[in-house]
C-alpha cells in the first residue's frame, strides 16, 4: 500500500527515526553547558539525567498519550527523577483532552494525604499551570474507602476535578508519612465518552509524538539548568520562600508551599537547617538532590526528612543537618549527601495558611557540630 501522507512516507524511507536520533545526540551538549559542573562524576550524572528523562517523555508522549485511552503512569519514580521530586511522594500522571469527560474511581488506602491537580500543557516543565485542583481532605469516602471523581468542564456533584480549555494532563502526588506502613490509594480512570473505538498507533502521528518526547527532554534539562544557576548565585546555602507563581507554572501544586535552592558543601563542612517556626500543616519535610535536581537514592540512604520521622527537640524545633559523614548521635536528623559536592535542596510545608519567609540554614563546620 502506498503511503497516505508525507509523515507515512518518512516513517517508511526512516528519516522520522534518523531525525529523532540526531535531535536527541544533540541533547548531549545540555550536559556540557557552561554553567554545569564539568567534574566526571557530575557529568555521567547528567547524561544518565537524560535517559531517564527520555523514558519519562516517551510515556508520556507515546505509551500512555491517547486521551480517549486513559491511564495513570508514573513520570517520576524510584528511578525516574524529575526537578527535585519528593522522595516521599507516589507521584503519577494521566493525559487527558477537555473535549472528553472522565471517571476517576478507586479506594482510599491509608497514605495521609494526596492530591489531584489538573495541569494545561503537555507536561512539558515551565508549562503546567494549573487548571483545577482537588485533595483528599476536600473529598467524600464510602465506607469501604471507595470514591469516585467526575473530571469534566462543567461541575458536578459529589467529587469534582475541573477542566478548562487548556487542560492535558492530570498529576497525582500521593504524599506518605511512613512508607513502610501506609498504602497509597488505588486509581483507575475512563472515559466516558471515546470517539474512537481502539488506541491502536496512528503511524502518521507517530513521528509528532517522538519529537514531544524530545522536547520535553530539553525543556525539562534545560529549565533545571537554568534554576540552578539562578539558585547559585542567588540563595546557595539558604531556604528562603521561593516566587511560588513560578514553580506552579512548572506543575507545583498550590497547597504546597515550596523552600527551592542550591547546597554546596566542602568535605569539612556541613549545612545545619533549624527549623524554629513550623507551622500547622498537613506535612513539611526536607530533601537533597544531586546537582541535576534528582532526588538523592532514597531507596538505600536517608535524603529526607519528614514530621512524621523527624526527631524534634525539647522546645519543638527541629535541626536537620546535610553532611558528607554523619555528624553524631545529637544530630539525629542527618542527611547523607550519598558522596555528592553540591545539589538541588526543596522543603515544602502542605496546606500551611501562613508559612515562614525561610527555612533557616546556615553552613558550619562538620568538626564544630562533633564537638
Amino acid at each position: 500500500m502506498a503511503p497516505d501522507s508525507r509523515a507515512e512516507q518518512r516513517i517508511l524511507d526512516g528519516s522520522a527515526w534518523n531525525d529523532f536520533c540526531d535531535r536527541l545526540k544533540a541533547l548531549g551538549e545540555l550536559v556540557r553547558r557552561a554553567e554545569t559542573p564539568h567534574d566526571v562524576q557530575n557529568q555521567a550524572l547528567g547524561y544518565r539525567y537524560l535517559t531517564r528523562l527520555l523514558r519519562a517523555g516517551l510515556e508520556g508522549s507515546v505509551d500512555y498519550a491517547d486521551p480517549q485511552y486513559p491511564a495513570f503512569y508514573r513520570m517520576a519514580d524510584e528511578t525516574k527523577k524529575v526537578l527535585n521530586d519528593n522522595p516521599d511522594n507516589f507521584y503519577q500522571n494521566c493525559i487527558i483532552d477537555p473535549r472528553f469527560e472522565y471517571r476517576i474511581s478507586g479506594t482510599r488506602g491509608s497514605v495521609r494525604w494526596f492530591s489531584l491537580g489538573m495541569k494545561a500543557g503537555k507536561g512539558d516543565a515551565g508549562g503546567m499551570a494549573s487548571t483545577g485542583e482537588l485533595d483528599s481532605t476536600q473529598m467524600t469516602f464510602g465506607d469501604d474507602g471507595r470514591f469516585e471523581i467526575h473530571v469534566s468542564r462543567e461541575p458536578q456533584p459529589g467529587n469534582w476535578l475541573p477542566m478548562t480549555d487548556d487542560s492535558r494532563i492530570i498529576v497525582v502526588r500521593q504524599t506518605f508519612g511512613d512508607k513502610q506502613t501506609e498504602e497509597i490509594a488505588r486509581l483507575e480512570i475512563e472515559c466516558l465518552n471515546p470517539e474512537r473505538p481502539d488506541n491502536t498507533l496512528d503511524p502518521a502521528a507517530f513521528e509528532t509524538q517522538l519529537q514531544l518526547a524530545t522536547g520535553f527532554v530539553e525543556a525539562t534539562a534545560g529549565l533545571g539548568i537554568d534554576w540552578m544557576e539562578t539558585y547559585r548565585h542567588s540563595t546557595l546555602n539558604a531556604l528562603p520562600l521561593h516566587d511560588q507563581a513560578v514553580l506552579q507554572a512548572a506543575g507545583g501544586d498550590p497547597n504546597i508551599s515550596y523552600y527551592q535552592s542550591y547546597w554546596k558543601l566542602a568535605p569539612d563542612e556541613a549545612l545545619l537547617v533549624h527549623l524554629t517556626d513550623i507551622p500547622d500543616c498537613e506535612y513539611w519535610n526536607l530533601q537533597i538532590s544531586n546537582y541535576w535536581m534528582e532526588s538523592l537514592d532514597h531507596r538505600f540512604f536517608r535524603i529526607c526528612v519528614n514530621n512524621f520521622n523527624a526527631h524534634h527537640e525539647p522546645d519543638g524545633s527541629v535541626r536537620i543537618v546535610v553532611a558528607h559523614e554523619d555528624p553524631g548521635a545529637a544530630y539525629p536528623n542527618w542527611l547523607d549527601t550519598c558522596r555528592h559536592d553540591q545539589g538541588g535542596m526543596l522543603g515544602r510545608y502542605v496546606g500551611a495558611t501562613d508559612p515562614p519567609k525561610e527555612m533557616p540554614a546556615r553552613v558550619v563546620k562538620l568538626g564544630e557540630l562533633r564537638g
